[in-house]
């Protein structure tokens, strides 16, 4: 065979390897966003895709209703949720459970406004509001490791416990009015001028960095191997056979979320300027919403941070769309029960399918 014949011959086999190796790739990404483990993460993005155009077209008008002013509100508005949100991913992917954070929100809110007029230095009175929901989340943990306690009932004597101690605090909104905690509240990093301006401020930066940790801890460390395998309904039997620390990671994970709202607790009190014992009341539930929008299994073993990131930016815009159609706020709750039944019919049938 002459030399051109040969490298005609040669051209076609690589031409043909190209092709099957393009078309192995695109067949691997066809499955990929059709696996069950990704459908409902796909599902909450096309959904906030799908408001986002509702939203573009029917709001827009001198300007777009998509810009990044609208995200920055979305964010600067729910960066405590964002927070409650990543530790409760964190707790729903074991098959567990956190009902205490609306509480210790509640709780850091009158800790601040009660210890900052007292003279108590700032950066004391804010490791001090942290701790206070590390250590509610480890009354948990140990009650769940040590004691047996289901998490769902453990974490509701903690609520109550904490929701005692707020009321023990004061019964009464109080004020914060530090200049040095309303600096932190108010410093943000402006883009833009006049009505198109946005905003990052401090509250925001906080919560994508607990978002950084949380993904961080679950993809790339021995504790989210751990709490992928608890949450794979054995209740981390094969965890423990696999040599990973099953009882030490129940205690962290909800340590882990105890801290994150007391950081949310802060967040809050940024956010309000007051502290009051009422406050969070329903809120665990405003943190489970969007961990289970955002495609989090509810019994566990399946979910992804950035999932709950997604369904945060969900519960949020929904709350924009009824507000521009002037409905009372109460129609939120209706539509976010609306969302939880799909999705958590969705979690189902895609539990049915893979089993």
């Amino acid at each position: 065979m002459s030399d051109v014949a040969m490298s005609t011959v040669n051209k076609r086999k690589r031409d043909n390897a190209g092709r099957g190796a393009g078309k192995a790739a695109r067949n691997g990404l066809l499955a990929r966003v059709f696996d069950p483990k990704y459908l409902p993460v796909g599902s909450t993005i096309l959904t906030l895709l799908i408001m986002l155009a509702i939203g573009q077209v029917r709001y827009s008008g001198s300007r777009p209703f998509v810009s990044m002013k609208l995200f920055s509100n979305l964010f600067a508005d729910n960066s405590f949720i964002l927070v409650l949100a990543v530790g409760m991913t964190v707790c729903i992917l074991t098959g567990g459970i956190d009902l205490s954070v609306g509480a210790v929100v509640a709780l850091v809110g009158l800790v601040i406004a009660k210890l900052l007029p007292a003279g108590v230095p700032l950066p004391i009175v804010l490791v001090a509001a942290v701790l206070i929901g590390t250590c509610s989340g480890l009354l948990i943990g140990v009650l769940v490791r040590y004691f047996d306690f289901q998490p769902f009932i453990a974490s509701l004597a903690v609520m109550f416990l904490v929701r005692g101690v707020a009321n023990l605090v004061s019964a009464q909104s109080l004020a914060i009015n530090d200049e040095g905690f309303s600096a932190l509240a108010s410093w943000a990093i402006k883009f833009g001028e006049g009505r198109d301006s946005w905003k990052i401020t401090l509250p925001m930066i906080i919560a994508f960095v607990v978002v950084l940790i949380g993904f961080y801890l679950l993809h790339y460390t021995r504790f989210g191997r751990t709490v992928y395998g608890i949450g794979s309904g054995d209740d981390g039997a094969a965890a423990n056979l696999m040599g990973l620390a099953v009882g030490r990671t129940k205690i962290l994970l909800y340590m882990f979320s105890g801290t994150c709202a007391g950081i949310a607790g802060i967040l809050f009190a940024m956010y309000t300027k007051s502290g009051y014992n009422l406050t969070g009341v329903g809120m665990e539930l405003d943190a489970i919403a969007p961990v289970a929008i955002g495609g989090t299994l509810l019994t566990g073993g399946r979910g992804y941070v950035w999932g709950s990131v997604v369904g945060v930016m969900v519960y949020g815009l929904l709350q924009v769309l009824i507000a521009r159609e002037g409905l009372d706020s109460w129609w939120t709750k209706v539509f976010i029960g609306v969302f939880l039944l799909a999705f958590v019919l969705l979690q189902r049938a895609l539990s049915r399918r893979g089993n």
